[in-house]
């Protein structure tokens, strides 16, 4: 048995205060470490999706908050000095579709973060925003509740025992993964921003 298991196992109770945490994080690798647990039984399902629900929920609800107080400081300044081209292509294009990108952005880290960000710095009525999350991040859970199920399988072929025991080095390597597939549409997205502001 490893010692992740064992942990949830004797704890299981502080693994939903893990997740809860890991949504503000890596969403994705929190929730489907969690999910291999639950496939297993360690875990409770209605429990699982719902610290999930309301964590990423909070997490886009912060990140709103912080966009409209950093947008009255002197990072303000730095941040329009820095990046005054692409508040050009935000305006035309981002915030105009900011429901579809809300979409999206959950599941692109990069984005994601931003998305709420800029919402807030440009002081976009809560309620409006609030509504456009909770479907958002609902849409995010369904998802990953499917991704969760495409795990049965592979524990399945591989093995639930094997895979349990080795919880240690499987979460950082799901984190890695997750991060460089981001961090490659993050790059891809931003090249895709400056091009259209080389376009007369």
């Amino acid at each position: 048995m490893g010692a992740v298991e064992l942990f949830i196992i004797n704890h299981y109770q502080w693994a939903y205060l893990i997740l809860f945490v890991g949504m503000f994080l890596d969403s994705e690798a929190f929730f489907l470490t969690a999910a291999i647990f639950a496939l297993q039984g360690y875990l409770d399902w209605p429990w699982l999706a719902s610290i999930a629900l309301v964590g990423v929920l909070l997490g886009d609800i912060v990140f709103y908050y912080l966009g409209r107080y950093f947008q009255t400081t002197r990072f303000a300044n730095w941040l329009h000095g820095k990046f005054n081209s692409y508040g050009l292509w935000l305006d035309k294009n981002f915030l105009p579709r900011y429901a579809k990108m809300a979409f999206y952005s959950k599941f692109i880290y990069y984005v994601n973060r931003i998305t709420p960000f800029i919402a807030g710095w440009h002081k976009m009525e809560f309620k409006r925003f609030l509504k456009i999350h909770f479907y958002a991040d609902i849409f995010w859970l369904i998802i990953m509740l499917l991704a969760a199920n495409l795990l049965r399988f592979v524990l399945d072929i591989v093995g639930a025992h094997w895979v349990l025991k080795r919880m240690e080095f499987i979460f950082p390597a799901l984190v890695l993964v997750f991060f460089l597939g981001e961090y490659i549409v993050k790059k891809l997205f931003t090249k895709k921003i400056s091009k259209t502001l080389l376009k007369p």
